[in-house]
């Protein structure tokens, strides 16, 4: 009972009020209803965007199972990672993109594409494959000095833990191609530990193995020649003459 009358007291007291500015009450709640109705909409189109977009991929992949050519590959992925950019399937369609690419031998443009996808998301899940990328692109070109710091920059900064034993590893084949075999050493034995069962640990665990032995079987570096020291030399008295020595063999 209490409770009816306080709400008749309610309306009692503010039903004026409501009818009073009505018009203004009915136009926020209509921009609240609005707000609403748009948020839905665009959370609707941004679903449908994802669908659309793991839809073409699955083509794709399906389309491309029995293609063997890289340029085809490219493109594809390419225009998937184009047209559906802010979705997970297209991100991971831009880094395809890019080891097609890659495997095309066009590796000036797969770089680009790999650093395209680490400047738009650079904590993304997949940001170490691209970094790994990066270092791969640079190593074909030749550009050793610029491969090893981008495989450092792995190593140092990517919590990846798969990119970076793949980063020690092949930073460690460009220590052996520069002769820096401590380096390489130790790079090899960090691969085989953090991989100790896989098939990258086990290579490694070799290259360590004949490093280890190439540098057991090397023999010690030389002594310098210290020239010996003689005692004077005494002339003898006058006598009669020695016999010449046996002649020195140069042969043996």
């Amino acid at each position: 009972m209490q409770s009816q009358d306080a709400t008749d007291t309610f309306w009692v007291k503010w039903w004026p009020q409501i009818e009073a500015n009505k018009d203004k009450i009915m136009a926020v709640a209509g921009g609240v209803a609005a707000v609403i109705v748009i948020a839905a909409f665009i959370s609707w189109r941004h679903e449908q965007n994802q669908i659309s977009a793991g839809e073409a991929m699955t083509q794709a992949i399906l389309a491309l199972q029995t293609s063997s050519d890289p340029a085809r590959l490219a493109d594809t992925y390419l225009g998937i990672a184009d047209e559906y950019h802010n979705t997970p399937a297209g991100k991971r369609s831009l880094l395809q993109g890019a080891a097609a690419l890659f495997m095309e031998g066009k590796y000036p443009d797969a770089r680009s594409y790999f650093q395209q996808f680490l400047q738009a998301h650079p904590d993304d899940e997949f940001a170490g494959q691209a970094a790994l990328g990066v270092a791969k692109c640079f190593e074909a070109e030749g550009k050793l000095n610029d491969a090893a710091g981008a495989y450092q920059h792995v190593i140092d900064d990517l919590p990846d833990a798969q990119a970076v034993i793949d980063a020690k590893f092949s930073l460690a084949q460009i220590d052996l191609q520069q002769h820096s075999y401590a380096n390489a050493l130790q790079l090899f034995q960090d691969v085989e530990k953090s991989d100790p069962y896989g098939a990258l640990g086990n290579e490694a665990a070799q290259y360590a193995f004949n490093l280890q032995s190439k540098s057991a079987a090397s023999p010690p570096a030389a002594s310098p020649m210290v020239a010996p020291v003689t005692s004077p030399v005494t002339t003898p008295a006058p006598g009669p003459a020695p016999s010449s020595p046996a002649p020195f063999n140069l042969s043996h």
